[in-house]
C-alpha cells in the first residue's frame, strides 16, 4: 500500500524510511512496508495465489534455479526448484529479483525455503549476476568489498572452435553427463529467455542438446571430470529444436550453438553468466546477424552481416 504524502519534508522522511526497511530485509520480506506514493519501490508478487499474474513467469523461474545453482556450485549439494513463493522486482529497464522459493534435496525429499537476488546487466541477452542464494533464516552475508564485475580479458567470449579435440583445453561431455548436470540446460534456456522474454514453456521443453564442451578459464585442470565443477568456465552448447530463426534456415532439425561463460568470483560469491545463441548450421555456411534487442528475432528478409574477424564486445548481441 502506497502512503499519499503532502508536505515535502515528509515526503522524503517516509522515502528514506521506506528504503531503510527494505534494506534491512534485503529487499526480501517487505509486506508490512509502504512506500510513499510515486517513487516507484519494489513491485511485490505472491506466487503461490492462484489469481498473481506477473510478468515473465519464464523468465523469473529460471532465475529462481540460477539461484539454487549458485547454492549447489559453492556448497556441494543438489537442492532443486519445488516452486516459487514470491518475489520482490524492481520495475526498471534492468531490474533485480528477490525471489523467496521452496526447493527440494532428492535425497531427503524435504521442502526448504530459499531467498535469491539476481540482477540483470544487459537487457536483451545473457548478463546476469546472482548476488544472494541461501536457506531463509541463515546468516545475512556480510558486507561485500567493491566489485566491478567479473574480469574477461578484453571483454570478448572466445572463437567458436573449429574443433574440440584439444583435451588439454577441452572435456566434451557424455550423455550421462549431461544427464546430471541439469544446469547445462539452464545454461541454454536462460540465454534464450533473455534474449526472447515471450518464449513458452512448451517452447523450452523442445530443446535437444546435441553436445557440449567444457573449457576452464585460468588454467588447465586435471583430472577433466574436474572442470565441470569450475568456478570460471566457458561452456560451448550445440542444440536444436528451435523452430524460428533471425537468419539462416528455419526449423528445429537446424543445429545452433551458444557460448556461455561462468564465473564464480572468490571475493564476493557471486555467480556472474554472460553469453549468448545466433548460431544457425545447415548445408550453406552459417551467418549472422548482429541484432538490437528491440528488433528480436523473426524476420528473416534481412540481408546478413559478414562475420567478423575478431571476437565482438560482449555487450553485443553474438559472437564467432
Amino acid at each position: 500500500m502506497a502512503l499519499r504524502i503532502e508536505d515535502e519534508g515528509a515526503y522524503f522522511r517516509a522515502l528514506s524510511n521506506y528504503w531503510r526497511q527494505v534494506n534491512h530485509s534485503e529487499g526480501f520480506d517487505i509486506e508490512d512496508v509502504s512506500e510513499p506514493h510515486g517513487i516507484g519501490g519494489l513491485f511485490r508478487y505472491d506466487c503461490q495465489r492462484e489469481d498473481t499474474r506477473y510478468p515473465n513467469p519464464v523468465l523469473v523461474e529460471r532465475y529462481a534455479r540460477l539461484g539454487l545453482h549458485r547454492y549447489n556450485l559453492s556448497m556441494g549439494t543438489n537442492f532443486q526448484l519445488h516452486h516459487l513463493k514470491k518475489f520482490n522486482m524492481s520495475m526498471n529497464c534492468l531490474s533485480v529479483y528477490y525471489i523467496t522459493l521452496a526447493a527440494c534435496d532428492p535425497a531427503t525429499t524435504s521442502l526448504a525455503t530459499f531467498q535469491v537476488k539476481v540482477g540483470e546487466n544487459c537487457y536483451g541477452i545473457l548478463d546476469l549476476t546472482c548476488y544472494i542464494a541461501r536457506p531463509q533464516g541463515a546468516p545475512k552475508e556480510s558486507p561485500k568489498p567493491i566489485n566491478f564485475g567479473p574480469t574477461f580479458g578484453d571483454g570478448s567470449l572466445p572463437y567458436w572452435p573449429s574443433d574440440f579435440n584439444d583435451i588439454l583445453r577441452f572435456t566434451v561431455l557424455k550423455d550421462s553427463e549431461l544427464q546430471d548436470n541439469d544446469w547445462i540446460r539452464l545454461y541454454l534456456e536462460l540465454a534464450l529467455c533473455t534474449n526472447d522474454r515471450w518464449i513458452s514453456d512448451s517452447s523450452l521443453s523442445q530443446l535437444q542438446i546435441v553436445r557440449v564442451a567444457i573449457e576452464t578459464i585460468g588454467g588447465v585442470v586435471e583430472p577433466p571430470n574436474e572442470r565441470l565443477p569450475a568456478k570460471s568456465a566457458n561452456v560451448y552448447i550445440t542444440f536444436k529444436g528451435l523452430s524460428y530463426a533471425r537468419v539462416g534456415e528455419i526449423g528445429e532439425h537446424v543445429e545452433r550453438k551458444i557460448i556461455v561463460r561462468r564465473v564464480l568470483d572468490e571475493l564476493t560469491g557471486y555467480l556472474t553468466l554472460q553469453g549468448g545463441f545466433g548460431y544457425l548450421f545447415g548445408e550453406e555456411a552459417a551467418v549472422e546477424r548482429s541484432m538490437t534487442p528491440s528488433s528480436f528475432a523473426f524476420d528473416d528478409e534481412l540481408p546478413p552481416i559478414t562475420l567478423p574477424t575478431r571476437p565482438i564486445n560482449l555487450h553485443l548481441y553474438k559472437w564467432k
